[in-house]
């Protein structure tokens, strides 16, 4: 509890501007955040740049950014959507090998159809999935997952209280899954 006292004091000293404060919070949180992103991917570099990140927008951000209980869960959370980012950036991008100024795609034309394929199935079985959810659950879900609000915020939103917006968005997923 001790720890969640410290990190919401420098949480709110970032946002006054204080530079000393942001440096506690880096140093404090790099190396668990490195751990973290770890588990995701071995390339350090990736998860070196994506924790920078972090905390450059933290630091560009820090006069508008919105009060956050759990400040551990927020970084990580943050973590792991920046390394899943720059990782399908990463797996996009066609890699090119020159040999006497010649270029030769590695990945090829029907490794792409395949792959655009995939995921052109996966999303439409996401969209059948959604439409059987009711407009209230997809609504919280677009607030939870695309707008990144907190359960606190899609509660205000939705009319609703703490609870049963956590209970809304965890059975609207718990149908997803069984539907998928």
């Amino acid at each position: 509890m001790e720890d969640k006292k410290k990190d919401i004091f420098l949480w709110s000293q970032i946002k006054k501007g204080d530079t000393n404060a942001y440096h506690t919070l880096y140093d404090r949180y790099i190396n668990v955040l490195f751990s973290f992103g770890m588990q995701y991917t071995k390339d350090e570099n990736l998860i070196q740049d994506a924790i920078h990140d972090i905390f450059v927008e933290l630091y560009r951000y820090r006069m508008t950014i919105a009060e956050v209980v759990d400040i551990k869960s927020y970084l990580f959370k943050t973590l792991q959507r920046d390394i899943f980012k720059k990782l399908r950036i990463q797996s996009r991008n066609i890699k090119f090998d020159t040999i006497n100024d010649t270029f030769n795609a590695i990945e090829s034309i029907e490794d792409s159809l395949i792959y655009d394929e995939t995921v052109f199935q996966r999303n439409n079985k996401l969209a059948s999935a959604l439409t059987s959810l009711t407009k209230k659950q997809r609504q919280a879900l677009d607030l939870r997952f695309s707008d990144n609000q907190s359960y606190e915020e899609i509660a205000l939103i939705l009319g609703i209280n703490l609870e049963s917006c956590r209970t809304l968005i965890y059975r609207s997923l718990k149908e997803l899954r069984k539907k998928l």
